[in-house]
């Protein structure tokens, strides 16, 4: 099996930048994950305020490579440390050391939509977990009615492997169904 580093590794792409959270990026995290509307197809709600969202920070700025990492996507061109490059977020999360296998997410703020960041970012994220760590298949639950997120799924190289699978998730009230993406190591485009 592939080693996992001590230190939470930063990737970076010919725009991108994926590094680990910081504390100075609270900020720039509550833009993204306080947006009710951004958040519609997410597992978890939209942070209502600020202390909130410190909270949540304190998972971001964790390294848990055995479980679960999450990087800060920020553009290239943004000084190192400002926090104001940050643009979204891309994680693995229940990670299965045995089966070799993660699920992924995404999420970006609304105005850095549609210009090809997650997709540069999503092809970064599956070659580390390929090549780095050995990962054998990694999945994405989708909501159905996410079509730009099943179309970034499909672009990186994922097939629908199944789904709904009802009432996956329950947020805000309310229980969500999601569709199963798959990709096995070699199928990354």
């Amino acid at each position: 099996m592939a080693r996992t580093p001590k230190k939470q590794p930063t990737l970076l792409t010919k725009r991108l930048r994926l590094r680990p959270f910081r504390g100075s990026d609270l900020a720039a995290m509550h833009a993204l994950y306080g947006d009710a509307d951004n958040l519609r197809y997410w597992s978890v709600e939209a942070s209502p305020n600020l202390a909130n969202t410190r909270k949540s920070l304190r998972w971001h700025l964790a390294y848990r490579p055995r479980h679960y990492v999450m990087w800060a996507i920020e553009e290239r061109a943004a000084r190192e440390g400002d926090g104001r490059g940050v643009i979204g977020m891309i994680n693995y999360h229940r990670r299965d050391l045995r089966e070799k296998r993660v699920d992924v997410g995404w999420l970006m703020l609304p105005q850095h939509q549609g210009k090809g960041y997650a997709a540069e970012a999503g092809r970064a994220l599956l070659r580390y977990l390929v090549d780095e760590l050995g990962i054998h298949k990694v999945e994405a639950l989708i909501a159905p009615d996410n079509k730009p997120s099943a179309a970034l799924a499909r672009r990186l190289g994922f097939r629908l492997e199944g789904g709904p699978i009802r009432d996956r998730w329950f947020v805000a009230g309310r229980w969500l169904s999601v569709n199963i993406y798959g990709l096995l190591a070699g199928e990354e485009r």
